[in-house]
Parts: structure tokens; C-alpha cells; sequence
């Protein structure tokens, strides 16, 4: 492998041993070990990391941790709001897809939409960014909802639960039943609820770091059959989301 590899190679221990902050770190024979090369290349290459940021040695134990270099980075990306983080993504998704996209947050019982990427020949119908629908009665207010432990729900329609639309979960039991399902799918959908004749398709993700969670969202004509869910629309938006999901360290999609 080259030097780049075998630096890879390296920090990827880390996860792999499960080395985070507060952990003595990683030792010398755990890198030789991994790599299966000789204990003078593996030396070289420790200290080539170590002089670049890229690791640090503690001087008592000898035991290395992540260094301040990739420590800087990451905090840099980790700091970005998610809604912006996220926005590039769903952005170039809703012109591969030419579906209108959206990522909103939760509020009270509602969504507000947050960015709104127009599809090119989909959808004429938008919700612009700053518009307030019941989170219960959207794929993507379900979305977020399906992050939450069940107490949590109940807490929050704890003055009353009521939709609109006849094609919402009609109670709040079987909201938390739909909520279930979600999160065993990972995915949302809502076929002509807010919108006669428009369907939509949603994710959520979280960014621990910033203690934030939005909802990603495409949305299309309804299909003639309800049920029948276009698949390049959710291959391609639970992709996104596990890619973005993989960035920040969000472990219910990892």
C-alpha cells in the first residue's frame, strides 16, 4: 500500500477499536499489528503523522490520539448548521430526480420548511421556505417524529391530537403505529395528504454535535397506485441521507 494508504489505514483503527475522547489511545503494536508491516516502516510512518497533525503521542503512556490537525477539520465541518450542510445534497438530488426538494425542521407540532429546491418538470406546486404544515400529516414531519422515543410524542399532542387530511393517521395511536414503521423502513411517505394529487418521500438526519435534526424530503405527482412508491426516488434520497449520515456520525443510519 502507499503512505497514504497505511495512514488510512491508521485512523480507521481508531474506529474499528473504538477509540474516542477520553480513550488512552492507540499503541504502537495495535498499528503493527493492523498493517502487518515492519515495525520500522510502521515507525516512520507514526512519526511522518505526527509531525504533519495528524496524530499525537502522549508522552507518558506512548499511546497516540487523533491529532490537532484532523481535530480542527472535523470540528470546522462538524459546527456547519445542518440545514446548510445538508442543502448541496438535496439540491443536486432534486435535479437528478427533477422531484422539488425540501429539508425542514420540527416545530411545536409543526414543519417549517426551511429550503426548497423547485424540480425542473415534476411538481409546479411549492411550499416556500418559512411555511408551517402539522408535522402528523406530512411525510417528512413523520419523519422527524420517527426519531423520538413514543413517550415523547404522546408529550407533545399531550393537549389534543387532530388532522385534517382523512389519508393522516386519524389518532394518535396510530400515528405512533405509522412512527414504528418508519423507523424500521427509514423512510417516510405521505400519498395525498397536504396536497391532493402530490406524494412525498422523506428522511431525517441528525447532527449530535450541534444538537440538531432535519427532515429531507422529495415530492412528485402521486403515483396511480398508492402504494406504488417510484424506487429511484427512494434509492436516491436514503442514499444522500446515508451519505450525510456518515459524515456527521449518526448512528441510526449507521
Amino acid at each position: 500500500m502507499t503512505t497514504l494508504e497505511n495512514a488510512s489505514a491508521v485512523l480507521k483503527l481508531f474506529a474499528q477499536k473504538g477509540i474516542r475522547q477520553g480513550h488512552p489511545g492507540l499503541s504502537f503494536s495495535d498499528v503493527v499489528e493492523q498493517l502487518g508491516l515492519p515495525k520500522s516502516t510502521v515507525s516512520r510512518l507514526l512519526m511522518t503523522m505526527e509531525t504533519q497533525g495528524l496524530l499525537e503521542r502522549d508522552p507518558e503512556t506512548r499511546l497516540y490520539k487523533i491529532g490537532k490537525l484532523l481535530l480542527a477539520v472535523s470540528s470546522h465541518y462538524l459546527s456547519t448548521p445542518l440545514v446548510d450542510a445538508c442543502s448541496p445534497y438535496i439540491q443536486q438530488l432534486s435535479k437528478q430526480t427533477q422531484c422539488t426538494g425540501y429539508i425542514s425542521m420540527l416545530e411545536g407540532r409543526d414543519i417549517m420548511v426551511m429550503r426548497m429546491f423547485p424540480g425542473r418538470t415534476y411538481l409546479q406546486v411549492v411550499t416556500p421556505a418559512g411555511s408551517l404544515l402539522p408535522a402528523a400529516e406530512t411525510a417528512i414531519g413523520r419523519a422527524i417524529l420517527a426519531r423520538q422515543t413514543n413517550q415523547q410524542v404522546i408529550d407533545r399532542y399531550r393537549e389534543g391530537y387532530r388532522v385534517s387530511s382523512p389519508n393522516s393517521p386519524q389518532t394518535l395511536e396510530a400515528l405512533l403505529a405509522t412512527l414504528a414503521e418508519i423507523r424500521e423502513k427509514g423512510w417516510s411517505f405521505a400519498n395525498n395528504e397536504t396536497l391532493q394529487g402530490i406524494s412525498t418521500l422523506a428522511t431525517s438526519i441528525s447532527n449530535k454535535h450541534r444538537n440538531e435534526t432535519v427532515g429531507l424530503c422529495l415530492s412528485f405527482p402521486s403515483p396511480f397506485d398508492g402504494n406504488d412508491l417510484p424506487a429511484e426516488i427512494r434509492e436516491g434520497i436514503v442514499a444522500v441521507t446515508r451519505q450525510v449520515a456518515e459524515k456527521l456520525g449518526d448512528e441510526y443510519w449507521l
